[in-house]
This record gives structure tokens, sequence and C-alpha cells, in this order.
């Protein structure tokens, strides 16, 4: 019987639920599982925010009078000044106690991953670590993305492993960030009212043949076991991954239809804005954590309009309009700061939103959750030079509240403006990025010293370890 055709007779949707998302390897009738709850500690959450087109590094860090850069460094955010802040950090300044902006970084495996579009491999190479497959009609990964990873190990069966959103607006929408284990793309639902309904849809309008899903399926499985010995084991194997993957979506529909919960909300109206969005999509983060409907999101930010960062002046085109003109236009260097400084802006609403939502298990909501804040690229030159992520909260985990600073001492060279090198390269660039993907795993209670790649080679012949955390965050 194939697997689609099971489903059908069961009555049973997998797209609705993100069955393609699990994991196979568990017995059809094991349960339990909550978790990282289970190993007696308090619900982790991790939310991964993507905007587009990188940073304007030289706008963004942070250089007090006196600092040598040539040198190590980091700064106690909350001794310093609003006014020592740079513009695309300060309205995090409120948060200053929760926030860790890493400026130690590059994607310089991008760099040396094979010819192809730069966002496309940026963006697979951020969320993943690993390398692209450019044999599909859309760019692939050659590896689970970081969210997918961190939800196999810390998701309850019987609720939603993971959300997968974005925010868009007239312009370029936002960018991939979720990849499954076979490296295909996860679909980004930028509709809050969709959001909405797979949050708690099942429980506002329950399926009244759901109580019977189980019966059934047990049913089948006693009959199953009777006739499993008669089985030769590929046949015996492959039959038992469809029961256990129709099982895993059983839990999690009943999961989803008895969900009670007080910080459930009311389903959004429409929105009209990309600020409205942001905000009715945060809301209904904060929602789903609190009610432990899922424990990891995404976020991916689509283009702004040029108008909502004061730059519809210069053109109406973020992305060949200005982006790709920083190095070569002070005012559209500006521009894009601005730009920063606008989703820095939503990033302070995110986290005081979730800091005035009680978790039930104590505290706030933003006390057990930990925000990556990064990009596709680089800069918006399409460069992979300078990676800024800014890592909020996490704090069981990671030493907040400072900025920490590391030079560029990597041997890979990546590509900068001439401006920079006269023959369009650096000699070095930061450490790899999977180092902060390991960190954030490590952050979450995995215990692992890779994600995506584990070694790689530079231009030159050096050879480069992806392995371990960055160094210093929790100390």
């Amino acid at each position: 019987m194939q697997r689609r055709d099971f489903l059908r007779i069961l009555g049973l949707s997998g797209a609705a639920f993100g069955v393609g998302a699990g994991i196979g390897g568990r017995s059809l009738l094991a349960e339990g599982g909550a978790g990282n709850a289970a190993l007696g500690g308090p619900i982790r959450r991790l939310l991964l925010v993507s905007h587009c087109h990188g940073w304007t590094y030289d706008s963004w860090k942070i250089r007090p009078k006196g600092i040598d850069d040539s040198k190590p460094f980091e700064l106690d955010l909350t001794k310093l000044d609003q006014a020592d802040w740079s513009k695309p950090l300060q309205p995090l300044f409120e948060h200053r106690h929760r926030i860790l902006p890493i400026d130690a970084l590059s994607l310089g495996t991008a760099e040396l991953d094979m010819d192809g579009n730069r966002h496309d491999t940026g963006w697979v190479h951020a969320w993943t670590g690993a390398n692209v497959d450019f044999s599909k009609p859309e760019a692939a990964a050659t590896q689970m993305s970081l969210d997918q990873l961190i939800a196999t190990h810390i998701s309850r069966k019987d609720r939603l492993p993971s959300l997968e959103m974005s925010i868009n607006d007239s312009g370029e929408p936002g960018r991939p960030v979720s990849y499954d284990a076979k490296g295909a793309r996860l679909p980004l639902e930028a509709d809050p009212i969709k959001v909405w309904q797979r949050i708690f849809g099942p429980s506002a309008n329950p399926n009244p043949l759901t109580g019977g899903h189980r019966e059934a399926l047990n049913y089948a499985w006693r009959e199953y076991s009777k006739l499993a010995p008669k089985l030769d084991p590929i046949h015996r194997q492959r039959l038992e991954g469809h029961y256990d993957l129709v099982h895993r979506l059983s839990q999690r529909l009943e999961g989803m239809a008895n969900l009670s919960c007080d910080g459930a909300i009311k389903m959004p109206g429409a929105t009209s804005s990309f600020d409205e969005r942001f905000d009715t999509m945060v809301d209904l983060v904060g929602a789903a954590f609190s009610c432990d409907v899922t424990r990891v999101a995404t976020l991916s930010l689509g283009e702004m309009k040029t108008d909502e960062f004061g730059a519809d002046h210069i053109s109406d085109n973020v992305h060949k309009g200005i982006a790709h003109s920083i190095y070569d236009n002070v005012e559209k260097h500006g521009a894009m700061t601005n730009y920063l400084h606008r989703h820095a802006k939503q990033m302070a609403r995110l986290v005081q939103v979730l800091s005035d939502l009680p978790d039930p298990q104590g505290g706030s909501v933003m006390d057990h959750t930990l925000i990556v804040w990064g990009s596709e690229l680089g800069d918006p030159w399409h460069g992979y030079w300078h990676y800024c992520p800014v890592l909020i909260g996490g704090d069981w985990h990671f030493n907040t509240g400072r900025y920490v600073y590391r030079p560029h001492e990597t041997p890979i060279e990546v590509l900068v403006p001439s401006s920079a090198a006269p023959d369009g390269y650096s000699e070095v660039s930061g450490l790899p990025h999977q180092h902060l993907l390991v960190s954030t795993a490590q952050a979450m209670g995995l215990e692992l010293d890779h994600v995506g790649i584990e070694r790689t080679q530079g231009q030159r012949g050096d050879h480069v370890d992806c392995r371990g955390p960055i160094p210093g965050l929790t100390g």
C-alpha cells in the first residue's frame, strides 16, 4: 500500500501538520518525548530571524575611541552610553542585557562553494552550514538546516515540530531558511491568518473523526504485527516506516485538537504594512511558544518598501536600486544603514513582546527563548566578508550583554570591494560561521561539535576547522 493511500484511508493530511519535517527511526507505538523538558529543566525555545541583504558593516560595528581592533576585545554593553552604539544596533539598547552582537565571522565556506547565485549560496550556507546542491530547479541544501536539526531533538511529538514564516511586501520575499533532512526547502507561510489556523485551527474547529484515528491505527498495527514475520526485511522496514510517519501525524493531530491554553489569541485581521505583518507574526510566535505549540520557529524578513526606511527618493527597488551600490554611493550606504536600523526597531519590539508575555513555567517567554538574528549575506553588495549575527536571550548558556570582536585570521579569501583590496579579494576572513550554528545547537541542549561542513581548505591550501562553538561566548 502506498503511503498516500494509507493516509487517505485514515482521513489524515500530512502537509498541514509538517509530517515531512519528522525524522524516522522510532517504533510505531513509542510514546512520550517532551523534548528538552524531559531532561528536567525548563522548556527552551529557538527563533531564527533572517533579513535580506546582510549588513553595512562600517556603520554596524561599535568602535569606542582608543580601541585597537588588531586584537580581540569585548565591550560591556550595559556600561556603554547609547550614543556610543552604532545606528543599526541602537534600537536594541533597552534590551542590552539580553543581546550578544558577534563581530568575528564570515561566510567563508560560501565563497569556497561552486559558482552560483550568491544569494542562493549565502542563504543555504547561512542556516545549514553546508554546501549547495545546484543540480535541482531551485538551489537545495546538502544537509538539514539548524532549526530542523534542533527541532528533531526538542519538539513534542504531539505538537508542531516547527513553524516557518515570512513577512513579505511588494519587494523580494523572505529568503529560504529551513531545509529538511533531504535538503529540500520547507515552505514559508506569509499569511498571518494561515499561521493562526495552523497553530489554533485544530483546537478551534476539531475534527470529529480525530478520536477514531488512533483506534484505527492500533487495529492496523495489530494486523500488521501478525503479518510482519512473513515479510522480507526490506519490505518490513518500509512498511514500518510508513506506519511510523502516520503514527506521529496521528499524535500531532490529537495533541493539536486537544490544545487548551490561556495564551491562545484570536484570529488576526487583515494587515496592510510590513510593520503590521511583523507585529502580527510576533504575536503568533509568542502565543505558539507560550502554549507550547512549537519550540522552534523561523521568521524570514522580505524586503521593505523603500519609503518605509526613507529611501524612496533614491529608488523604489531595494535590491538593484540601492543594495548593490553601497560601496560606490555614500547615500545608498546610508539608506541600507537605515534599512538595518528599521529592522532593529522591529527586533526590539519582538523582544519586548516576548518579555511581557508570562511563561507558564515562570518568568517570561523571552527568559526561555534564544533568538538568532542573521541574514543570507554578509553585505548588500553580495559579499561574504563580515557576517554580523546578534544573539538575543539564551542567557542560560551565553554570557549576554556583551559585544564580542575577534580579528579576521582565517586563511580563506573572500570577495571584497576594490577599496578594501586592489585585487578584489581579502587575504583572510573571519571565523567560519559554522561555529555560530554549533554555539546555537549547544545552547539548545544538543551535544555535537559541528553543523554542516566540518573542515575545509582555503584557496592557498590551508586547512580550516569549522568544528566547535565560537570561543568565549559562554565565559
